[in-house]
C-alpha cells in the first residue's frame, strides 16, 4: 500500500478497514510491527520493507506491507479475508494499493502508480 497520509493515519486506517485495532508489536526486533489477532486470522502491518520488484511487481512503489495469516492454513479464508480489507481501503482516500499472493502473483489494484 502506498499512502499520502501519516503512518499513524495508515495504520489506523487499516485497523478500521480490518475491525481490529493494530498494536506495536514491541517483540518483533528491529522491524517496526503492528499486529492483531482476530477470529481465526491474524493482520501485520509494516509501515516500511525491503523487498525488491520482483515477478514484475513494483514493491518499491507500494512501502506499506499488510499481511493476513489464517492461523489454520486456509487460504481461501485468508484470500476472503485479505479481499475484505483491500476493498474496504479502497473506499478511503488517500491510498493506492496491490493486492498480492505470496509475494509472487498480483491479484488487484488500486489506484496510479
Amino acid at each position: 500500500m502506498r499512502a499520502n497520509k501519516s503512518d499513524a493515519e495508515a495504520i489506523r486506517d487499516i485497523g478500521l478497514a480490518a475491525g481490529v485495532e493494530l498494536l506495536l508489536d514491541d517483540a518483533s526486533g528491529s522491524a517496526m510491527i503492528y499486529r492483531a489477532i482476530a477470529e481465526h486470522w491474524v493482520v501485520e502491518v509494516e509501515p516500511s520493507h525491503d523487498y525488491e520488484d520482483d515477478f514484475g511487481i513494483q514493491f518499491s512503489k507500494y512501502p506499506i506491507v499488510i499481511t493476513i495469516r489464517d492461523v489454520g492454513g486456509n487460504k481461501r479464508r485468508e484470500e476472503s479475508v485479505a479481499r475484505s480489507i483491500f476493498d474496504n481501503l479502497a473506499s478511503v482516500d488517500g491510498y493506492a494499493e496491490l493486492l498480492v499472493f505470496d509475494l509472487q502473483k498480483p491479484l488487484a489494484a488500486t489506484g496510479r502508480d
